[in-house]
């Protein structure tokens, strides 16, 4: 503390008392320092894997900075998807950072790209700040099988099944297209009567299976007649092409399978 007197002539006529004032009171921090965050995630990620976000504050250095950042991740379709755990506003670590984790199948290719957004709260020391990054999700790859019976009899009937494989929980929807390769004639292009559908009606069936591996299955019923092997060959080759379209979170695919015909 410190005395000035205010002196006029040789008669004092009043005196000011002042305080010095420590620019390391918290009291006195009316100009807090600026801060940067940075969030980061993966440079390629894959529908039906698990990601983790991190955001970064700077400067990293004492007064080490305290509070909390909270995660805001919005998809392209409007949709928000939580970290997992109890809290999407974690604390800020000892290492000046975060982190936000979500669980397989989370994030969906529906919703992408997807809008990640870091907020730091700031504290006593430190002003907040955010930082936001567009999240891609690529797609996933089913795996499509095709059966059916290896040994039809010429002008009998036969069902193809075709079945694909999710992952993660998630389910492959949309269409499965067959066809009779030209080379496999007489029966040869699109199988436009397949059990009384058109190949364009076929949606895939669903299930409930909640699995890892999620599977369903979609058949096209091939009726009497529809290949008639010649009658001096004991045995004639056939194929069948089926063609997936994809859907959001699965890209197209296509396989073809060869069986044997008998001769009547």
């Amino acid at each position: 503390m410190r005395k000035f007197a205010i002196v006029a002539g040789a008669a004092a006529v009043a005196t000011m008392t002042t305080l010095a004032l420590n620019p390391f009171s918290a009291s006195a921090a009316d100009a807090t320092t600026a801060t940067t965050t940075t969030v980061t995630g993966p440079a390629k990620l894959t529908v039906g894997h698990a990601v983790t976000f991190v955001a970064k504050i700077a400067p990293f250095k004492a007064p080490r900075a305290t509070g909390t950042v909270t995660f805001t991740i919005v998809g392209s379709n409007s949709t928000t998807v939580a970290c997992s755990g109890a809290t999407s506003s974690p604390a800020l670590s000892h290492t000046g950072t975060a982190s936000c984790k979500v669980a397989a199948g989370g994030l969906t290719g529906a919703g992408a790209p997807y809008a990640v957004t870091a907020t730091y709260s700031g504290d006593g020391n430190y002003i907040g700040s955010s930082d936001e990054i567009s999240q891609a999700v690529g797609l996933a790859t089913t795996q499509i099988t095709v059966s059916f019976d290896p040994n039809v009899t010429s002008g009998g009937a036969t069902v193809v099944t075709v079945s694909l494989t999710g992952s993660s929980g998630l389910l492959p929807t949309g269409k499965v297209h067959f066809a009779i390769p030209a080379s496999n004639a007489p029966t040869k292009g699109k199988l436009d009567n397949c059990g009384g559908k058109k190949h364009d009606d076929f949606q895939r069936l669903s299930t409930n299976d909640t699995t890892s591996k999620p599977t369903a299955d979609v058949t096209c019923s091939l009726p009497a007649g529809w290949f008639n092997a010649s009658s001096t060959a004991k045995t004639s080759t056939w194929s069948v092409e089926a063609s997936y379209d994809g859907d959001a979170n699965f890209g197209q695919v296509q396989v073809t399978k060869t069986g044997i015909v008998k001769g009547s």
